[in-house]
């Protein structure tokens, strides 16, 4: 690990920030200590003193963002501290280094503020100190980032997961790995390497054995594994596309039955009636037929595909749909599906692409915990609404169904072969998750590329179903 330290000592006060004249520095910072880069907890040493003649309320904020090799997790810790007037006092603020390689910026950063349980502004901040790191792959560990390990989709957003050493950790384990055999090819303390292992066994993701090894709770697929997948992909999503395409005859014969019998208006606009997404065939295709009505019986059965229940993307722990899979984004889909039960019904988000969400932090990201999650699109990315009727909808996805009980047929009789062949026992629900990512993906990409469906807007949805 390499780092250009640039310790300087700091003499500003508010007002030094914005060009004014002081009649006095109200805070002197000194030089900042940091004996220690390694991953986990560190601790910044640097007196300040107070030339004011008020107590101050000093709140010390430590960034680290990552320009790793695959991730760029960044971390955020803040602590603060009264200060008397004419008092020199030595701060200690943690610094919180996530298990991640490449470039780091680290910021330390000074606020002059009034109350240290208000949130801190731009405005306050009297002090900014930069480092600049670089964490090096050790040559123990270079071999396995030649193939990116990937989660799934928006599992990436929980800070337990967001940074290459907890990707790289359940490979680890399923090889057979010690911790303290993990943390001397990763060069890490034996300590940090404990603390994440103990993490994502509280998370649900580990369970600890009696000889205090762990073991991963969800399946890992390596990279030879992932190839025999996507082969069996292809075909199957050459098959479904070929299957829906057909299937449009009797969907347009279903929507004309419907008008007849008044139970769909004929105007396409009325965006108040529960049947008018008939009349939008990419999200009724992309997110109702393949996700709302096909994903469900493939990858759960009879029981609701709520991949996010009882958590967010934000803060993602999703269970029995969890999964590892070595070898890139070239393996994975990358569909976005959100089911919710509501007091009238359901809501749905789907996206073609994985929305970029503005996650709460500080109050938001405790009442997350809670269960109320708070959490918000980019603008760009904001979903298109539509009220559905499942009764009137249902026609129409019958219609398109049609004939997909011998591909789903053929399909869970291959990957049970094939998963047999690379050591998985089982199928698990978070492999058929990972499939059908795939699955849908291809499908909707290669019924675009024949003309079939025409991608509508920025490809995310919101379906609020009446049952």
């Amino acid at each position: 690990m390499e780092h250009r330290l640039r310790k300087a000592v700091g003499i500003l006060a508010a007002c030094a920030l914005t060009g004014s004249v002081c009649a006095q520095q109200d805070l002197i910072i000194g030089n900042i200590d940091i004996p220690s880069f390694r991953w986990g907890r560190q601790t910044a040493t640097f007196e300040v003193t107070n030339n004011s003649d008020w107590v101050k309320y000093i709140t010390v904020e430590t960034e680290i963002q990552f320009e790793g090799t695959y991730l760029d997790p960044v971390r955020k810790v803040h602590t603060s501290y009264p200060l008397a007037s004419g008092e020199t006092r030595t701060l200690t603020p943690e610094i919180d280094i996530p298990g991640n390689y490449g470039k780091a910026s680290l910021y330390i950063r000074l606020y002059d503020v009034v109350d240290t349980l208000d949130d801190i502004l731009a405005g306050q901040k009297v002090f900014e100190q930069p480092f600049h790191l670089t964490f090096h792959i050790p040559p123990e560990i270079q071999p396995y980032f030649q193939e990116k390990i990937v989660l799934p989709p928006m599992v990436d957003n929980n800070p337990v997961w967001d940074n290459e050493f907890a990707h790289l950790l359940p490979v680890l384990l399923v090889e057979g790995k010690s911790l303290p055999e993990i943390a001397a090819l990763m060069n890490a303390d034996t300590g940090f390497v404990k603390g994440v292992a103990e993490e994502l066994r509280r998370n649900g993701s580990l369970y600890k054995n009696k000889d205090s090894t762990f073991t991963p709770l969800f399946p890992v697929f390596l990279v030879g594994q992932a190839e025999a997948t996507k082969r069996l992909v292809e075909q199957a999503s050459d098959r479904m596309a070929a299957l829906i395409q057909n299937n449009f005859k009797d969907y347009d014969a279903v929507l004309d039955s419907l008008v007849r019998a008044d139970a769909l208006t004929t105007d396409s606009n009325d965006f108040l009636d529960g049947g008018t997404v008939l009349y939008r065939r990419y999200p009724m295709v992309a997110g109702l037929l393949l996700w709302y009505h096909l994903g469900q019986v493939f990858i759960t059965g009879r029981t609701p595909l709520s991949i996010f229940d009882q958590t967010d993307p934000c803060r993602a722990r999703i269970g029995k749909y969890m999964y590892a899979v070595q070898g890139g984004d070239v393996f994975q889909g990358r569909h976005y599906y959100n089911l919710r039960r509501t007091g009238t019904g359901l809501e749905i988000l789907y996206g073609d692409t994985l929305p970029r969400l503005r996650c709460p932090s500080g109050a938001g990201a405790r009442e997350a915990a809670r269960g109320r999650p708070d959490y918000q699109y980019t603008p760009e990315l904001t979903p298109e609404p539509f009220l559905v009727s499942a009764g009137v909808v249902a026609p129409a996805l019958v219609a398109l169904s049609k004939g997909v009980d011998d591909v789903f047929l053929s399909i869970r009789d291959t990957l049970t072969s094939v998963s047999s062949d690379h050591g998985h026992e089982t199928v698990t629900v978070g492999e058929r998750y990972w499939f059908w990512n795939q699955l849908t993906t291809r499908t909707i990409d290669k019924l675009v590329k024949n003309g079939v469906l025409q991608r509508r807007g920025n490809g995310q949805f919101r379906f609020t179903v009446s049952e």
